[in-house]
């Protein structure tokens, strides 16, 4: 058939599904919001539904589903908002059913929100992300929690999803999520702004939006934290290789040498895709962007958590990292907990991780 090039009015579609044969319903990013819409298929007329930054759908990528009557239903859920069904249609929300708990509604556990951040970066982009900030005036401490993918996106999620986020704002915490080059939600050029340059561009996007958050008095620059999940753990661990300003990290399923990553890992493929070269290269980036490479000029106290049965970042990387930072005499704990995948989600690991998380950052940016 006929191929059609379809303008979605610059959202990153995430979700496709039918309404009829006629209408295709879709939803995605599009910078910090999500946005609902559908397709006409004869004409490629698009429609939004809703779209807003107070709320987001679906998991790990926003999805809805189309209704016959028009507009779509879906799980939504914000960072004071527990999950709930609700319909999106003609540009409003109309929430139906809470799917939480009567103590996970509670005003006291959905005290603190979540404030869209951006900065400028070295280059003169804009850069965007999610800033949780404690009652209290600043500066705070601040946790930087990088996410995965490389390309993903940090969105407006419930706290019940975060790691560790509402106990450190209970303890007058900042937590500032980055969404730097590479991000999904603001087109295909930017994403491929990381492709070859992991480590690179990127290491700038995240130090430059800690000094705005110093810079305009909410952060505290003595007492910064760096954290990530898999491309989030490799970015936390290279970060305090390239910069001294971190007072703790706590690197999780992480990716510390490429080189060893490429033959262990069970996705051989992204390494080789995303640094640009093969890993029969001598030096080049597989060397250059290797965190284990420059171990010698950590000083950040180092928490790393792995599971011992992740096959995508195998614990082997947590581990040489480990005993890099121990062989200079930096302060290194090494988290690996056996039935663990590529993240530590079950119980009742989840809960000793997240105990170990917190406490670092707490004992560290006191």
């Amino acid at each position: 058939g006929e191929r059609r090039t379809v303008d979605t009015r610059n959202v990153d579609v995430t979700h496709l599904a039918w309404r009829d044969d006629a209408n295709l319903a879709f939803v995605g990013h599009r910078g910090l919001e999500t946005v609902v819409g559908e397709c006409r298929v004869d004409s490629g007329a698009v429609r939004e539904h809703w779209a807003g930054t107070e709320r987001t759908t679906g998991a790990w990528y926003p999805t809805v589903s189309p209704l016959p009557g028009g507009g779509c239903a879906a799980i939504c859920e914000g960072y004071a908002v527990p999950p709930e069904l609700a319909l999106l249609a003609d540009g409003e929300y109309r929430a139906f059913a809470s799917l939480a708990t009567d103590a996970a509604r509670a005003p006291d556990f959905n005290r603190a929100g979540v404030e869209p951040f951006t900065w400028q970066a070295r280059d003169g982009l804009e850069m965007q992300g999610w800033l949780v900030r404690p009652e209290q005036a600043g500066p705070h401490p601040l946790v930087m929690d990088i996410h995965g993918g490389p390309v993903w996106a940090c969105r407006n999620r419930w706290h019940g999803r975060l790691r560790g986020t509402k106990v450190l704002t209970d303890h007058g915490h900042a937590v500032f999520y980055p969404n730097p080059r590479g991000s999904s939600g603001r087109g295909q050029a930017f994403a491929r702004l990381v492709v070859g340059d992991m480590g690179g561009e990127d290491t700038h996007d995240y130090l430059t939006g800690l000094d705005a958050l110093v810079g305009r008095g909410i952060a505290d620059p003595q007492r910064l934290g760096v954290t990530g999940i898999s491309y989030g753990g490799y970015a936390s661990a290279w970060l305090v290789t390239q910069d001294q300003r971190f007072a703790a990290a706590v690197p999780i399923s992480p990716c510390t040498n490429w080189y060893s990553q490429h033959r262990t890992s069970q996705i051989p493929q992204f390494d080789e895709m995303f640094l640009g070269e093969k890993a029969s290269v001598r030096g080049g980036r597989y060397f250059d962007r290797s965190p284990v490479m420059y171990a010698e000029r950590v000083t950040t106290p180092t928490l790393t958590i792995a599971g011992g049965a992740d096959q995508s970042t195998p614990p082997g990387q947590a581990l040489e990292f480990h005993r890099s930072l121990l062989e200079h005499g930096v302060e290194s704990v090494l988290a690996i907990y056996p039935k663990a995948g590529h993240g530590v989600r079950a119980f009742p690991e989840v809960v000793d991780a997240t105990t170990r998380y917190v406490g670092w950052f707490l004992d560290h940016l006191a």
